[in-house]
């Protein structure tokens, strides 16, 4: 039995409709018009495998973007932690998160607390459109898909649900890790806070974000 699911209008798909300059449905489309990042192709002479080139992007207007990413290390015995950065769709930094997470066991749900943390930060300082984005295939699939019953994470994705429910709307984005490194950094400084403390916010950029920040803002390319 699946218990939980984002709506369908939550798609991780870019609608090909849209990216032809047809799609008939217009903003009822359950699928993306533009609201991840930018993602372009290329081929490589007669070799099949395609070049693909990706970078960070704003959200759309009224829209923040909030990018959400989990760490581990095993130094020292095993811990995890969670971080993000929330961006407006002028691409202005509003605030960052990090957490050291406790008793958290695998991958996936460190990266499904950093979105709810991320979500909850957000909807906490006013904004109720949201975008979401992780390099966590299994995270957002998990969100976007639905959860068996039977799954180790039907509360967690439920309670990302329903703190989901009082924004105006949301999307959920699976991105590459290139873009999202500034998210990454949130993470891995989350890795170097105390056990039981809160989560860390930052209302201006600390140093160890300004590259990553800087790059995305310069709307810096990365192969893949």
């Amino acid at each position: 039995m699946c218990v939980s699911k984002a709506p369908k209008r939550s798609s991780s798909r870019i609608c090909i409709h849209w990216a032809n300059g047809n799609c008939m449905y217009g903003e009822d489309c359950w699928n993306l018009h533009s609201w991840n990042d930018g993602i372009s192709t290329k081929l490589q002479g007669k070799n099949p495998n395609a070049m693909r080139f990706v970078w960070w992007t704003a959200p759309p207007p009224d829209f923040v973007k909030i990018n959400c990413d989990g760490a581990f290390s095993t130094c020292h015995g095993s811990k995890a932690s969670a971080g993000g950065v929330v961006r407006d769709w002028e691409g202005k930094f509003v605030v960052g998160f990090s957490h050291l997470l406790n008793n958290c066991e695998t991958v996936v749900e460190a990266e499904l607390l950093a979105i709810k943390i991320g979500i909850q930060v957000t909807i906490s300082k006013g904004f109720k459109k949201l975008v979401v984005e992780s390099d966590s295939y299994s995270a957002i699939q998990l969100i976007n898909d639905g959860v068996f019953t039977c799954h180790p994470y039907p509360a967690l994705v439920s309670s990302i649900l329903d703190i989901a429910n009082t924004a105006d709307a949301v999307c959920y984005n699976h991105v590459f890790r290139e873009t999202n490194s500034v998210a990454d950094g949130f993470a891995r400084h989350g890795l170097s806070l105390s056990p039981n403390s809160d989560v860390q916010l930052f209302s201006c950029p600390p140093a160890f974000s300004l590259r990553s920040l800087r790059a995305d803002e310069a709307g810096e390319i990365y192969s893949r």
